[in-house]
């Protein structure tokens, strides 16, 4: 097999497990946040063990979801030239990584601080 069409491959494969992970880590800290909420609306609820949790999936939503964000914005930042004048390629550079990371960020935070407000109150 010729060695373009190896290196392409490789590349589509890369770009297939960096989505694929980044949605798994959302997966995970979404169920972490029903889980917590669950307990929140039953009303008998731990303060700190619950408290040690929201905070531990905020800190691994934010440490996993933006290395992915940083990775993918690498993989983008290294396309070839021919991956960069593809569509994918122009859209992957057009991307707004910083806004990205902001609304991730944003969101997580909140519904961590959200859910800390409710078990204090």
């Amino acid at each position: 097999m010729d060695k373009e069409v190896i290196d392409r491959q490789t590349r589509a494969i890369t770009f297939s497990a960096i989505g694929r992970d980044f949605q798994l880590i959302n997966v995970i800290c979404i169920f972490a946040n029903v889980v917590t909420l669950s307990l929140i609306c039953t009303g008998n609820v731990a303060v700190v063990p619950l408290s040690i949790v929201i905070i531990g999936s905020l800190v691994f939503a934010l440490i996993a979801g933006l290395n992915q964000i940083d990775t993918f914005k690498a993989w983008i930042m290294d396309m070839d030239k021919q991956d960069a004048e593809s569509n994918m390629g122009i859209q992957g550079q057009k991307a707004p990584f910083t806004m990205w990371k902001t609304v991730f960020s944003l969101t997580y935070l909140s519904i961590a601080l959200g859910q800390l407000y409710e078990i204090l109150l």
